[in-house]
């Protein structure tokens, strides 16, 4: 425990050098008109305080940034400080402020910033309990991701919408979207999205009454636990299998009486 401490403190000493020499650096550029210098490192600093989760820190620095970055003319910083500074109000659960952001990164992104600024959006959306806007703005993504060949940024985009799509009650295209999002993430090698994804079509399965399927996915979910050394979700898929064969007993019990 001593040691730990030891290693938190020097730690969080060296940040502090880092941040004071990224502040004199921000300083001496700007002195010398050297303006894609200081909003480098204006970003550093921003990084560093999100590092050490001070996101609100971090803001203010990616601000400087932005406002460094459309002097020098240098339209990428502009993109990436948009990003940074929405990715930071949602993190501070300032969801109508990230939303604000991310929409003014998807005006003036390209197609991969275009992918990113609308997943952003869906998610900033989806917290805003508006899942119409959260779900365009997944689909949007899922168009760019296929624009662009990305299995990756597809099966991001199918996974966000399969949850969108659960959270509405909207069943069928919620198994839809995770179905491919499964074998997307398979495909990637991706295990824990592939867990996330068997999770939740066993749920989809269990609460839509086909209890065989939803044991099989949850089979394939304590599997890949088991396979992570995830020990206490191993249990708990455990105990989903159960009660899904438990259903599928108690329906075939039911059925048995009615003949």
């Amino acid at each position: 425990r001593g040691q730990a401490a030891l290693d938190s403190v020097s730690k969080r000493q060296a940040s502090n050098t880092k941040m004071k020499d990224q502040e004199l650096l921000a300083f001496a550029c700007r002195r010398a008109n050297k303006t894609r210098s200081e909003a480098l490192a204006y970003y550093s600093m921003g990084v560093l305080h999100d590092n050490a989760k001070e996101y609100d820190k971090a803001v203010l620095c990616y601000e400087q940034y932005l406002q460094a970055a459309r002097g020098a003319g240098d339209a990428k910083g502009e993109q990436l400080a948009l990003n940074s500074i929405g990715i930071d109000w949602h993190k501070m659960k300032e969801y109508e402020k990230a939303v604000d952001v991310h929409s003014q990164h998807l005006q003036m992104a390209d197609i991969p910033g275009k992918f990113v600024a609308h997943c952003n959006l869906g998610l900033a959306y989806a917290e805003l309990d508006e899942s119409e806007k959260a779900s365009l703005n997944h689909r949007q993504a899922l168009r760019y991701a296929i624009v662009m060949s990305s299995l990756v940024g597809e099966s991001l985009a199918c996974g966000n919408l399969g949850l969108i799509g659960a959270k509405k009650g909207d069943i069928k295209t919620a198994k839809a979207c995770m179905e491919r999002h499964l074998k997307l993430a398979t495909a990637l090698h991706d295990v824990k999205a592939q867990l996330d994804a068997c999770n939740l079509l066993g749920s989809l399965a269990n609460d839509s009454g086909q209890y065989e399927e939803a044991a099989s996915y949850y089979e394939q979910a304590r599997a890949l636990s088991l396979e992570t050394g995830n020990a206490r979700l191993a249990t708990a898929t455990k105990c989903m299998i159960g009660i899904a064969k438990g259903n599928a007993q108690f329906d075939d019990y039911v059925a048995s009486q009615v003949k």
